[in-house]
């Protein structure tokens, strides 16, 4: 497993108007650290959609991208401590190798098809967002 690297916290100030009034609005109405997450995802896709366009979840051999995706979301979302906890509630119920893959699996499945669904929406906000920023400076 690739060794995770700290994230430096980007600037705000450094963002376009549009994205720094979206994350100002996280840092008041959603819980603590998202903001934060939201603006160093923005930062990330900033500097990563140029080069390579879309982001797919499903793509492979994107270790270095889907290490700083980790990074941020263990420093400003919990995700160590639920991955933590999942892993302690499976070694608490004391089951037998088979019962504990077929449970692991059939969680990494879901797992799989949210984070899906949520990409997408995720990636339709922003579509949405653009196309109505675009049409208000039109």
């Amino acid at each position: 497993m690739p060794r995770r690297r700290r994230t430096r916290s980007p600037s705000l100030a450094k963002q376009p108007p549009a994205l720094r009034h979206v994350i100002e609005a996280a840092r008041l109405e959603c819980p603590r650290g998202h903001a934060q997450a939201l603006l160093e995802f923005t930062t990330l896709a900033l500097r990563k959609v140029p080069s390579r366009g879309i982001f797919d979840p499903g793509a492979r051999g994107d270790h270095d991208l889907f290490a700083a995706i980790e990074a941020v979301a263990d420093a400003h979302l919990r995700f160590s401590e639920a991955r933590a906890a999942a892993r302690a509630a499976l070694d608490a119920a004391d089951l037998d190798l088979e019962r504990r893959d077929a449970i692991e699996r059939a969680a990494l499945q879901v797992q799989s098809v949210s984070d899906t669904a949520y990409f997408y929406v995720g990636l339709a906000f922003g579509l949405a967002a653009t196309t109505i920023y675009r049409a208000g400076n039109s």
